[in-house]
C-alpha cells in the first residue's frame, strides 16, 4: 500500500500537535506500507527531504494567509503523489481546495483534527468548500466521539446519510503519544526544579496561544495554594507576564525546555492544569503526557476530546471554561488530598499506557486504510 499524509507542515522542523502526530503515523506505518508526506515549504522552493526516516515533499509557497499556505503547485503535487490512500489532515484549506481542483487518483481518508474556530469570517466562503470536500472522503477519522457530536461541520456532512452510512464513514481513532518518553525522569532534575519553585507546584506546559485560556490560570493563581509554572512560549506570553505583574502573582515562566527538563517538570508537579477555552483544543496531547507521568489533570469542559482525554473524577477534574474560581477550587481540591492525587494519577498512567500509545493509533488508522481499499466505490 502506498500512503501519502498531507498537511501544511511536518515535525521537524515545525513542532506542534498535528505535525507531531503526522510524523509518528509515518514512522510507525512505514512498518506495513510505503509511506510519504506532502507538505508546504515555508518558502518558494520545492524540495524533497528526509525527516526522521520519512520522505517528505515540501512544495514551494508564496506566503500564508490566516495560517493557510498559498501554494499554486500544491494541487499538481497531490495528483502526482499517486497514492493508494491519500490521508488529508484537516483543517487544511490548501489541501482541501487542492483536492477539489486536482481530483487525485486513489482513495481519500480525512483525519479530522479540529473545526475552524478563529477564522469565523473566512468560513462564509471556506465553509461550503470544506463540506463539499469532506463529502468526497471515503472515510473521516475524528479523534473523539465527543467532537463528532458537537461539530457543526461534521454534522452537516453526516446528517443526510443513513445510520449505516454514518457508521461506515465516521470512524473514531484517538491520538497517541510515545508514553516511554515520559516514563523515566532524571531524579536530580526533578529535585532541582522542585527546589527552584519551593517544593510543590502546579504546571502548565504547551504553546502560549489564545485558545489555551492561560489568562484564567494566571488569575486563578491568586487563590491556588501552590506556585504556578507555565512552561513553553508563544504569542500570548508577553501579555500573560504583564497580567501576572498586574494581578500581583508570582507565576513562573521558564520558557521552552529540553525534553529531559519537560519530563522532569511533569514528574515534579503535583497537579497539571489545562485551562483551554476554545474548540481549537480538540483533544489535548499535553493531558496524555501528564497522565503518562502519573499526574492528575484539571481541564475544562469544551464539548471536545479534552473530556475524553481527561475523565472527570477518574483521571482528574473538569471545570467550566473561563472560570478562574472553579479552576482554582478544583486545583486546590487535588492539592489538599494526596490520596486522591495518587489514585487519579495511577489510573491515568495505566489508561494512557493501555489506550493511547502512538503505535496503537498508527495501527488502528492503518487498519481503516485497509478497510477503505477493500470497499468498492
Amino acid at each position: 500500500m502506498r500512503i501519502v499524509h498531507v498537511y501544511k507542515d511536518f515535525d521537524p522542523p515545525v513542532h506542534g500537535g498535528m505535525e507531531r502526530h503526522i510524523a509518528l503515523m509515518c514512522r510507525f506505518q512505514r512498518q506495513w506500507a510505503d509511506v510519504e508526506a506532502l507538505v508546504c515549504a515555508r518558502d518558494w522552493r520545492t524540495r524533497v527531504v528526509e525527516r526522521d526516516g520519512t520522505r517528505v515533499t515540501e512544495v514551494g509557497e508564496l506566503g500564508r494567509f490566516q495560517s493557510a499556505p498559498a501554494s499554486p503547485l500544491f494541487p499538481w503535487y497531490m495528483r502526482r503523489a499517486r497514492a493508494d490512500v491519500l490521508v488529508v489532515h484537516v483543517p487544511n484549506p490548501t489541501a482541501e481546495i487542492g483536492y477539489l481542483l486536482a481530483r487525485p487518483p486513489g482513495r481519500m481518508v480525512v483525519r479530522y483534527h479540529s473545526d475552524v474556530v478563529r477564522q469565523a469570517s473566512a468560513m462564509k466562503v471556506y465553509g461550503p468548500l470544506q463540506v463539499t470536500f469532506l463529502r468526497k472522503a471515503d472515510m473521516i477519522i475524528p479523534t473523539s466521539r465527543q467532537y463528532v457530536e458537537t461539530s457543526a461541520t461534521l454534522q452537516a456532512v453526516i446528517r443526510p446519510l443513513s445510520e449505516e452510512a454514518r457508521a461506515r464513514v465516521i470512524r473514531v481513532v484517538p491520538l497517541g503519544i510515545l508514553t516511554e518518553e515520559f516514563a523515566c525522569p532524571d531524579a536530580a532534575k526533578v529535585a532541582q526544579w522542585r527546589a527552584r519553585y519551593g517544593g510543590r507546584y502546579v504546571l502548565f506546559a504547551g504553546r502560549h496561544r489564545y485558545y489555551k485560556g492561560l489568562e484564567y490560570l494566571v488569575r486563578a493563581a491568586r487563590s491556588i495554594r501552590a506556585p504556578v509554572v507555565m512552561v513553553g512560549d508563544g504569542p500570548e506570553r508577553p501579555r500573560l507576564e504583564a497580567l501576572a505583574r498586574e494581578v500581583g502573582v508570582a507565576v513562573h515562566f521558564p520558557g521552552t525546555l529540553s525534553q529531559a527538563d519537560l519530563v522532569a517538570h511533569m514528574h515534579g508537579c503535583d497537579v497539571f492544569a489545562f485551562p483551554s477555552v476554545e474548540r481549537s483544543e480538540a483533544f489535548g496531547m499535553a493531558i496524555l503526557e501528564a497522565h503518562a507521568c502519573g499526574k492528575p489533570v484539571v481541564a475544562t469542559r469544551l464539548g471536545t476530546g479534552v473530556e475524553f482525554a481527561n475523565l472527570d473524577g477518574e483521571t482528574g477534574l473538569n471545570v467550566p471554561p473561563r472560570d478562574s474560581e472553579a479552576l482554582a477550587a478544583a486545583i486546590n481540591t487535588l492539592l489538599a488530598d494526596a490520596d486522591m492525587r495518587t489514585a487519579m494519577g495511577e489510573r491515568a498512567r495505566a489508561r494512557v499506557t493501555r489506550e493511547f500509545h502512538a503505535e496503537r493509533a498508527a495501527r488502528d488508522e492503518f487498519a481503516l486504510y485497509e478497510e477503505v481499499l477493500r470497499t468498492t466505490t
